[in-house]
């Protein structure tokens, strides 16, 4: 499904800086829409000849709408359901049309400014379903079909932009409970913002998206001088959790050992803010303020309250873990640096060359490693960017490698991106063990300067490592399980048994010098989801 802004730019004539103010409405509607108990759904009017299914695409991956658009149409630009109330739109309604006669409402709501109310009763095409059953809706009564509107225009400035409507079912007969009329007369004084121009606000403090108090978590209602009177059943749980046992109704959060500085900075600055409460035991709710606008003045807030305590104990958990992790890679680091330092130490003082330069090689893989714990010691995640290693592996096989006159050139193309640990580290040591097997046994000795390319390549899913060199090459009949040696061997089994990947070798060309092109293919790991 695409966004508001796509479908916009591409039926409307909005300019950006109404679809910046209706971004952030869209943006801060979910308590309006708990607020309501109904579905909030906004529209903007067309422009002739839109086809919103060259934008949008429906849930089923279809084409969402196969209707044109004509002058005083009108599009859904987006949708919200309420937590607190059931649906009247099973299917997202996002890029459909309203036209014709059903758009009279919506023209009269631009056009002349006003709030109002309507009835929708439309047969539709959508299907019910419920267990196993499939009902079409154009089978059902249309009563059952019938949607109560309640709808304020979107003010940019000083000029409509948009609709904003809430859609609910015909209410039974019954008597609507405390709870819910307080909601929806919040709700109507809301509304009354966005006609106005007042909602929504300008800038927003923010406290993460999953420490956001919802409407269920706990709602209270303040007057313009800061008392609390109204505050629901789980809003005086919060205050429970946090000390406050006595009733809260006329009192400010000052009367009841609360900083509300929050509710002073959100009256002031005419903005949603947000703080946080502690008390002993890792207590911790969070609160945000919602300051109410009639007239161009401060008429009250809206505070919602949520009981944070076990997030932010899974927090310094974490924290603790995180800090734990990095601290084990810094000392792997050093560990692997003293090995590497002692076999260098035991590398001058053996005779055979031979022995010699199986020592080095053991210090460049050694290396290899070290240089990966290093990096995971850096971040607080277990994913590292490998692009940033990959020029000092190849400088640590140039520095252990390159000959006197005879320099080696390493060609670098392509990225890799981020990866996890568990995957740098095999993939550093196979790269490094590689392009080293490519300078010691690709060229003659005293030829020209050594030319090694390093391809990267890859999808979402796989990541793919190419190895070429301009040397002879790789016998007709080479087998990587037979003719392999011990480079090879050690890449052969991070490839295929740790990464779950394969490896090919092959010669480039035909034709001397034929040179040898390795092909490494290993799958991507998913990335893990943060907690918190």
């Amino acid at each position: 499904m695409v966004g508001l802004a796509e479908l916009a730019r591409a039926g409307t004539a909005l300019d950006e800086r109404s679809i910046d103010h209706l971004h952030r409405l869209v943006a801060s509607w979910a308590p309006l829409a708990d607020l309501s108990f109904g579905d909030l759904l906004l529209y903007a009017p067309c422009t002739g000849g839109f086809d919103p299914a060259t934008v949008a695409v429906g849930d089923d991956g279809e084409p969402g709408r196969s209707a044109t658009s004509s002058d005083g149409d009108f599009v859904v630009l987006a949708h919200a359901r309420a937590n607190t109330g059931p649906t009247v739109h099973l299917v997202d309604p996002v890029g459909a049309l309203v036209q014709g006669p059903a758009s009279a409402w919506l023209r009269a709501a631009i056009d002349d400014g006003q709030a109002g109310e309507a009835e929708i009763a439309e047969a539709g095409s959508h299907s019910a379903i419920g267990d196993d059953t499939v009902v079409e809706e154009g089978s059902l009564p249309l009563r059952d079909r019938r949607r109560v509107v309640d709808y304020v225009p979107v003010r940019c400035g000083d000029v409509p932009v948009a609709v904003l409507a809430r859609e609910a079912a015909p209410a039974p007969i019954r008597h609507e409970n405390p709870l819910e009329t307080i909601y929806r007369g919040l709700y109507a004084r809301f509304a009354q913002m966005i006609a106005d121009g007042a909602f929504p606000y300008d800038w927003v403090e923010r406290v993460g998206e999953f420490r956001e108090p919802r409407v269920g978590d706990g709602v209270m209602v303040l007057d313009r001088e800061g008392r609390i009177s109204y505050a629901s059943p789980n809003a005086r749980s919060a205050l429970h959790r946090l000390g406050v046992m006595r009733p809260v109704p006329g009192c400010r959060l000052g009367d009841l050992g609360l900083d509300d500085t929050v509710v002073r900075r959100s009256f002031w600055r005419r903005r949603s803010t947000v703080a946080e409460f502690t008390a002993g035991q890792g207590i911790v709710v969070v609160m945000r303020a919602y300051p109410l606008v009639a007239s161009d003045r401060v008429s009250g807030a809206v505070a919602l309250l949520r009981d944070v305590s076990e997030l932010r104990h899974h927090d310094q958990l974490l924290l603790s873990k995180d800090a734990t992790i990095r601290e084990i890679h810094h000392r792997v680091k050093n560990n692997l640096q003293t090995v590497s330092s002692l076999l260098q130490l035991q590398a001058r003082r053996l005779a055979s060359p031979e022995a010699k330069v199986a020592v080095e090689s053991s210090v460049r893989r050694i290396s290899s490693i070290a240089m990966v714990h290093e990096h995971l010691s850096l971040d607080t995640t277990s994913d590292l960017d490998f692009d940033e290693i990959v020029g000092p592996l190849l400088r640590l096989v140039e520095e252990g490698l390159a000959p006197a006159g005879r320099p080696l050139r390493i060609r670098v193309e392509g990225t890799v991106g981020e990866i996890d640990g568990e995957t740098a580290m095999p993939l550093a040591v196979v790269l490094v063990e590689l392009v080293q097997n490519a300078f010691q046994h690709a060229g003659p000795p005293a030829g020209p300067a050594q030319l090694v390319e390093v391809r990267f390549a890859g999808t979402a899913t796989t990541l793919t490592m190419r190895i070429k060199d301009d040397g002879p090459g790789v016998p007709d009949r080479f087998s990587l399980d037979r003719d392999a040696g011990l480079g090879l061997t050690i890449v052969r089994s991070f490839v295929v048994h740790d990464l779950g990947g394969s490896i090919t070798i092959k010669a480039a060309s035909d034709e001397p010098p034929r040179g040898t092109v390795i092909d490494i293919s290993v799958p991507r790991r998913p990335a893990t989801a943060p907690i918190g």
